[in-house]
């Protein structure tokens, strides 16, 4: 029986890192210091660069910089991709709310009688 999950954030990005040509270790884990990894701010930024082509995702200098750890790098991954679809959400919210309105002002509108004008 063969396994068929799919990867997730976690193994990706550490399939990732440890396929880096500056990574110099057999394995990684979550806990592990970029510094220690042989990442520097270079190789933190184009990983970044990565990333975000990798899972659709923005990822701001200021967030590289603060990058310490794999697990930093994941928890802003997960991070971003839940805001994405947070404001996916919201925009499907919105049409459906802006859809009921529309509907209820087109139904107020035929019910009601044509005003009398006053002379």
């Amino acid at each position: 029986m063969q396994n068929t999950e799919k990867p997730n954030i976690k193994d990706i990005v550490c399939e990732h890192i440890l396929n880096n040509p500056a990574v110099v270790v057999d394995s990684v884990d979550v806990s592990m210091v970029l510094d220690r990894l042989n990442v520097d701010s270079l190789e933190k930024l184009s990983l970044a660069m990565d990333f975000e082509e990798l899972f659709d995702i923005e990822i701001s200098d200021e967030h590289v910089e603060s990058f310490t750890t794999i697990d930093d790098m994941i928890a802003h991954i997960k991070q971003a991709l839940a805001a994405e679809s947070s404001i996916e959400d919201l925009a499907d919210l919105e049409q459906f709310i802006m859809k009921e309105l529309q509907s209820e002002a087109e139904d107020n509108s035929e019910s009601k009688e044509p005003a009398s004008q006053q002379t």
